[in-house]
């Protein structure tokens, strides 16, 4: 009757591990989304003083950071309900950054002022819901 428990005591002391795992990795996706956002609209900001290869790469570095956080989240599913939780939080926010710096960029690249003003805003709110996460984690 001891192996049981003991089986048992180890798979929960296994799932809890894998969870605060998967909750600190998201945690991290959503640090590295926030951090690209901010950089994100630094360029934004700059636009105008930098040069156009200069600006377009480092755009495209920002939105390649976004997508790989994105993927990193997406990797493997929430273990449970705390995972699923943090998932549900930073998942939509992700989502919203990578389309926001694909809106910066394609604005960006067609010179278009009025919709890199609407893109910047999407962002900056993008970027304010992954601050207040990030705070809150911490």
């Amino acid at each position: 009757m001891r192996w049981p428990v003991v089986l048992l005591a180890a798979a929960l002391t296994a799932c809890s591990g894998s969870e605060s795992g998967y909750v600190s990795s998201a945690e991290q996706s959503a640090q590295e989304g926030l951090s690209a956002a901010g950089t994100l609209e630094q360029l934004v900001q700059a636009q105008g003083r930098l040069l156009p290869p200069y600006r377009k790469a480092a755009v495209d570095d920002v939105l390649s950071t976004a997508t790989k956080a994105l993927d990193d989240l997406e990797s493997e599913p929430p273990p449970g309900p705390d995972a699923a939780r943090v998932y549900d939080q930073v998942h939509p926010q992700l989502q919203g950054l990578v389309a926001a710096a694909g809106q910066v960029r394609d604005a960006l690249d067609a010179g278009d002022g009025n919709r890199v003003t609407e893109a910047e805003r999407r962002l900056s709110g993008v970027r304010d819901q992954l601050d207040a996460f990030v705070r809150s984690r911490q």
